[in-house]
């Protein structure tokens, strides 16, 4: 339980960040790029810079590297922007509601875990949340179709993300391996990054701000974090030698970061969610619940 804590409480500072990061207007694309050398750096510092078991991957853990890579910038620039738009509460949520999809996976892939009525039931419940915490107010200054589009983009990709983590944990992820291959996730997506910024000449210019790079470097150790935790949790053992369930750790985990999201973006930054989005979170709660009991 003590590393999912920290996945849970490093998945929240994520959201926080990206948040001071509107406050400060400071580009996403810049200090997502910061966050990724930090990720990587954090990664090949706890392995002590040995990458000699990385080499003897097979194709596979790869390419499956290289797609997470990929899809990890992406989905941390409609994060970024999510979180600004719609807020830290929905967006949190939205993101977190994606646990049906890593949990249908886990049921695939690993014979321990199967699914049940109650996960199910629970699974219903789930989308039946996403949609009422996605329908804008009817008064505000966002636009309807920002508060649409970009929560149901975090909610289908962070699903794809977290599925992936999944996968590589059960298929070659060992403990010994987790701090290199985060190192090598994050270093891929930095190299796209990189790749893509000649291209975006306003978060170029944002590199020369003290700021930029203490809010991205500090967004980096939360990314990684939440990644190197999560895997960590996943492969734990408990006394009598067992596992929890990856279908059961995901669900309490994202229980953990709704409620924090929640209670951040109250708190902190001011945000009031409609009724219905009031009722979507409720209702999340409560489909995370029947996960974890199932």
């Amino acid at each position: 339980m003590f590393y999912l804590l920290l996945c849970i409480l490093s998945s929240t500072g994520v959201l926080i960040t990206f948040k001071l990061l509107d406050r400060h207007s400071i580009n996403n694309f810049s200090a997502i790029i910061i966050n990724y050398i930090t990720a990587s750096i954090a990664g090949f510092f706890l392995a002590g810079g040995d990458v000699s078991a990385a080499s003897q991957l097979g194709i596979f853990p790869v390419m499956l590297m290289l797609g997470m890579g990929t899809l990890f910038i992406v989905m941390f620039h409609f994060l970024g922007r999510s979180t600004q738009t719609a807020g830290v509460a929905i967006t949190s949520v939205a993101a977190k509601m994606s646990v049906i999809i890593p949990i249908l996976v886990s049921v695939l892939i690993d014979s321990n875990d199967k699914l049940n009525i109650i996960r199910t039931i629970g699974i219903i419940t789930a989308l039946f949340a996403v949609v009422l915490i996605v329908i804008p107010p009817k008064r505000g200054t966002i636009k309807p179709i920002k508060r649409t589009y970009l929560p149901l983009i975090i909610f289908l990709g962070i699903g794809t993300v977290d599925a992936s983590v999944k996968l590589a944990q059960h298929f070659f992820v060992t403990n010994e391996l987790n701090p290199i291959f985060n190192a090598i996730v994050f270093s891929m997506a930095c190299l796209v990054g990189l790749a893509i910024l000649p291209f975006n000449k306003p978060a170029i210019n944002d590199f020369k701000r003290i700021k930029t790079w203490l809010l991205g470097s500090i967004l980096g150790l939360a990314n990684f974090g939440s990644m190197y935790f999560m895997v960590a949790a996943l492969n734990h053992t408990n006394s009598l030698g067992k596992t929890m369930e990856g279908s059961i750790l995901f669900g309490i985990n994202n229980l953990g970061v709704v409620l924090a999201g929640t209670i951040v973006g109250l708190a902190l930054f001011g945000e009031r969610p409609s009724k219905t989005n009031y009722a979507g979170i409720a209702l999340s709660v409560l489909a995370i619940a029947i996960l974890m009991k199932s």
